[in-house]
């Protein structure tokens, strides 16, 4: 029989426990305009906008985007990212996509959202503040045909699909 003073049970609340990552604050853009970066051949930089506020994102998906393609569309983006500068442009946030093991790309789209809907797992901890980079990348955010899992939890607040069905870690 086992209680909750079983001394065989981890004990997840003292103090030698690792701390949890910093929570992401996932919300819904749309991608207002989108061009070439000035200074660097693989960047895109995209105007977006994210419920009351518009902003800068820089992204890596040239070859894999034309900006043409971009615009207009509903996708996922890390909003708490502390903003970076990336060859000389502002990024204000970062979108979410997953290469699969044959190279292809595909962003992470909510199509029936407005820009600014959260997208977070159901019950789960409030976002953090501002994240860092190497703290985002401390979650684990995977895409499959049924569904995109933060940490192991399922994602709420709106439909989700991977364009071009390109699954695997979200980055």
């Amino acid at each position: 029989m086992t209680t909750d003073s079983d001394s065989s049970r981890p004990d997840i609340t003292g103090s030698g426990d690792p701390t949890p990552p910093p929570v992401p604050d996932l919300r819904v853009a749309r991608v207002v305009a989108a061009r070439e970066h000035p200074n660097a051949d693989r960047l895109l930089v995209m105007d977006i906008e994210l419920g009351t506020e518009q902003r800068q994102i820089v992204g890596g998906i040239v070859g894999h985007y034309t900006p043409e393609e971009l615009e207009g569309l509903p996708i996922v983006v890390v909003a708490n990212l502390q903003p970076a500068k990336l060859r000389g442009e502002i990024s204000q946030a970062m979108l979410l996509a997953a290469e699969n093991e044959e190279g292809h790309l595909g962003v992470l789209l909510a199509p029936d959202a407005e820009p600014g809907t959260p997208v977070r797992p159901a019950d789960g901890p409030a976002p953090a503040g501002e994240i860092t980079f190497q703290g985002f990348h401390e979650n684990t955010l995977l895409a499959g045909p049924e569904g995109v899992t933060l940490n192991g939890t399922p994602l709420t607040g709106t439909r989700l699909v991977m364009d071009r069905e390109v699954y695997g870690k979200l980055r």
